[in-house]
């Protein structure tokens, strides 16, 4: 798969499906990893603001319409992206979609509102911080990756107390300008009209200025000191980027190391062991870079003895690699799991928006299907030598001073 090219027209994606709702998105190709040191936070600030009221209803009118017709409002913000979207019955689509492109089109971005929800948004990183597994995240990442990429997707507290209006239209001249959009629609969409005017209300703000994204993966460990009752750990080490055809190998790999229940850390880690209640592995590649991550919680007197385990198990898996049953058995797992995952509408219309960022066009589940089943026990094996120890980063929160690894 290759990148999207740029276009200088917005693309809509219809995806026809009979079903009784309709889920509409619009996308922004822009996320936190696009945003340059004195931008921390404002894709997410924005994704926030668009909801506060338009020229045309206020932020209370904006969820009275659409909880009038049943449906969902809502949006997220990405290290890639940013999504603003709508699920409504299908009789309901067009007034559903006129509220969503009001948000696009006409947003106030008011200086009185903008101050108010300042305070939502510290509020937000106050309970991230608090949460331990999430935080735990957010310091690896900042630590293990230098660059945009490695940057927290909400900012920090002292760069949204200084934001003003014309810092968050001056972003969103450069980043939603009209023909960077995309439209994704799956459903009985087939006579919906869902375009936009293109008469944006900050189109004085448009700008060809252009954003680059930066991943360079650095090894290392850190100890973040808290008193709390378990240790969360977060190490990985780094991949590739998701353009690169050995992903598939990946996936498949991580299911079988640490991605289900059955799983080699799962079974042994905590099943065998009782060292923990969660342990997973991960694989997360970026359009500039890759990882794959572990992560798990124990009790702080356990700390060490955990990562020894993970230690050994990665040994184990580098020593003896893999078998061809669980080779197989992981591709029917993952062939399994994909496929249940876009049973909705809304996970459809989420995948061709995406797709379309990345890729340029919806890329069709029976060519991921082939190219997971193409997968041989070398290419699996070439992933499992990118795994080194040696090269991982290790992030440790709790109430411990001293980590081995």
């Amino acid at each position: 798969m290759k990148p999207a090219t740029q276009t200088t027209v917005m693309k809509i994606k219809k995806l026809p499906k009979e079903t009784r709702s309709v889920s509409v998105g619009i996308f922004v190709p822009t996320g936190s990893a696009f945003e340059t040191d004195s931008e921390r936070g404002l894709a997410h600030f924005i994704e926030h603001m668009l909801f506060k009221g338009t020229t045309n209803r206020s932020y209370k009118e904006i969820a009275e319409e659409i909880d009038q017709l049943g449906g969902v409002i809502n949006a997220f913000t990405s290290k890639e992206y940013t999504c603003f979207y709508i699920r409504v019955l299908k009789d309901f689509i067009e007034e559903g979609f006129g509220v969503l492109k009001d948000l696009i089109e006409h947003p106030l971005i008011d200086p009185e509102e903008l101050e108010k929800e300042k305070s939502v948004i510290i509020e937000e990183i106050n309970m991230s911080e608090d949460n331990p597994e999430e935080h735990v995240f957010d310091v690896f990442m900042e630590n293990a990756v230098e660059g945009s990429f490695g940057k927290p997707i909400m900012g920090t507290k002292q760069h949204i107390l200084s934001y003003t209006r014309d810092d968050l239209l001056r972003f969103m001249g450069k980043h939603y300008r009209p023909e960077k959009l995309i439209i994704s629609c799956v459903g009985d969409v087939a006579d919906l009209e869902c375009t936009l005017d293109e008469d944006f209300i900050y189109k004085e703000y448009f700008t060809d200025a252009q954003a680059h994204a930066t991943f360079r993966f650095k090894k290392g460990l850190d100890i973040v000191n808290r008193p709390i009752q378990q240790s969360n750990v977060v190490l990985g080490c780094e991949l590739f980027s998701l353009y690169d055809e050995r992903k598939y190998a990946a996936y498949l790999l991580n299911d079988i190391f640490g991605g289900t229940m059955s799983s080699r850390l799962f079974q042994t880690i905590r099943e065998e062991q009782s060292l923990c209640y969660n342990i997973s592995s991960s694989v997360k590649l970026f359009r500039e870079g890759g990882l794959f991550t572990i992560f798990a919680g124990t009790s702080n007197n356990n700390a060490q003895r955990l990562l020894d385990s993970i230690k050994s198990e990665i040994e184990k898996l580098k020593k003896d690699y893999i078998t061809r049953q669980e080779l197989n058995k992981a591709k029917t797992s993952f062939k399994g799991s994909y496929m249940l995952s876009l049973e909705s509408p809304y996970a459809v219309m989420v995948k061709q928006g995406i797709d379309t960022i990345l890729y340029g066009d919806y890329v069709p589940e029976d060519e991921i299907i082939a190219k997971t089943d193409s997968v041989k026990l070398d290419d699996i094996v070439q992933i499992i030598d990118l795994i080194e120890p040696e090269n991982f980063h290790i992030t440790v929160l709790g109430d411990i001073k001293q980590i081995n690894w």
